[in-house]
């Protein structure tokens, strides 16, 4: 199979989709190649077990929905409908109990009782910089340098979360628990850098947008693409679907 593409992208999970949007949006003409009968990798809900009950692949919850550059760029919130719980996780403990880590980090910060102070002063000052913690996260080395104060404000959390430190400012389970739960979705060992920065960004926007459940489509997502690549997705085993052409061609727009 011959294509007339500038870019090819294997896989048509979340990553792969983006990458293809996103260079689709510079003007290249992408070739998207799936092995599965239809595209969205983790992103799917399939029936495996029964048919007519759906489970998601992968995440049900998106913690990074309404924060990511790349969903801001597309304007996801208006084109997917969702939810966002008045608990945005919790955790399990000993004897029945669990910590909840609320949307309003006050109200989480009164559940802790006397670990409450202590974990206001971890999350508070990340949650109230939300904007400049999302570029030192999710920006980049380049954006990170040009916030030093905020970069440097994650950045000795993180050592703290990553060591021994993590639980000497606290007296109780709930709060290190919390925050150990954030960071084992970094699918990394335990205590880690890599672990310590994903759970306190997770965790601060856990406090500052909430975590979002996406609960159906608002606006057909398929349209957008359509309008760069001239026609909708196809998956057989072996798919192509072409994610876009250069401007001027085939009457491609942006979003």
């Amino acid at each position: 199979m011959t294509l007339a593409a500038d870019a090819a992208v294997v896989g048509s999970g979340p990553n792969g989709l983006a990458g293809a949007i996103t260079l689709a949006r510079a003007g290249l003409r992408v070739a998207v190649f799936e092995q599965l009968d239809r595209p969205g990798g983790g992103m799917r809900t399939d029936e495996p077990v029964l048919r007519g009950v759906r489970h998601d692949t992968c995440s049900a919850v998106h913690p990074l929905a309404f924060a990511s550059p790349f969903f801001r760029s597309i304007d996801l919130r208006r084109r997917v409908g969702f939810v966002v719980p008045e608990v945005s996780f919790g955790h399990p403990l000993d004897g029945g109990r669990a910590g909840l880590a609320y949307r309003e980090l006050g109200r989480t910060v009164a559940a802790l009782g006397a670990d409450g102070a202590p974990y206001d002063r971890v999350l508070g000052p990340l949650v109230a910089s939300l904007d400049e913690l999302t570029e030192v996260a999710l920006g980049g080395v380049e954006r990170a340098a040009a916030h030093p104060v905020s970069t440097l404000r994650l950045g000795g959390r993180v050592l703290e979360q990553a060591t021994a430190l993590r639980t000497l400012r606290f007296v109780g389970a709930t709060a290190p628990a919390l925050l150990a739960g954030a960071a084992a979705h970094a699918n990394a060992p335990l205590p880690s850098i890599a672990c310590a920065g994903v759970g306190l960004v997770l965790t601060a926007y856990a406090h500052a947008l909430g975590w979002p459940l996406p609960i159906g489509r608002r606006v057909d997502p398929l349209r957008p693409r359509d309008r760069l690549a001239g026609r909708g997705p196809r998956a057989d085993g072996r798919a192509h679907h072409p994610a876009g052409r250069h401007p001027g061609r085939a009457g491609a727009t942006g979003w």
